[in-house]
């Protein structure tokens, strides 16, 4: 009985490793199953299906990118940041509550984990999404790495 728990604790660790992991992919990845089931319903067959919203998904994702290290206006940076973070956030916070739901009794406890977990995890999706920088004319001839302004 006790490797069995052993191995929960691990199952749900990993989990919350691959929802860190995966936070900067909520808004493609909605966007691609959107797509999907739109299309679907709309009688465009699976396989067309299937594809389109596979291309949407890293359409989104690459667009997204692109436009955070091409803008320099600090305003439409947060904008597409946020875009990308809070549904991070929400993901995370269902996620969190479903894992932590497992070994917690509704109430004040969970919640508060769930919270913290969607916030965290909102987090972790922008911090990744603002590493994706372009260097600089002056980084780019001197060979630098490009790093954000202290």
């Amino acid at each position: 009985m006790t490797i069995f728990l052993v191995f929960g604790l691990f199952a749900g660790l990993y989990l919350l490793w691959l929802l860190f992991r995966l936070a900067t992919y909520a808004l493609p990845g909605a966007a691609g199953i959107s797509l999907a089931f739109w299309m679907r319903d709309h009688d465009y067959g699976y396989l067309a299906a299937i594809l389109g919203g596979f291309a949407a998904g890293v359409a989104v994702l690459i667009i997204g990118q692109f436009l955070f290290t091409i803008i320099r206006s600090p305003i439409v940076r947060l904008a597409i940041a946020l875009l990308f973070a809070i549904p991070a956030g929400i993901a995370g916070y269902h996620a969190v509550l479903g894992v932590v739901g497992l070994a917690i009794d509704p109430g004040v406890m969970r919640s508060s984990l769930s919270w913290f977990g969607g916030f965290t995890i909102a987090v972790t999706a922008w911090m990744r999404l603002a590493r994706f920088e372009i260097p600089g004319p002056a980084q780019a001839a001197a060979g630098t790495p490009a790093t954000t302004a202290r």
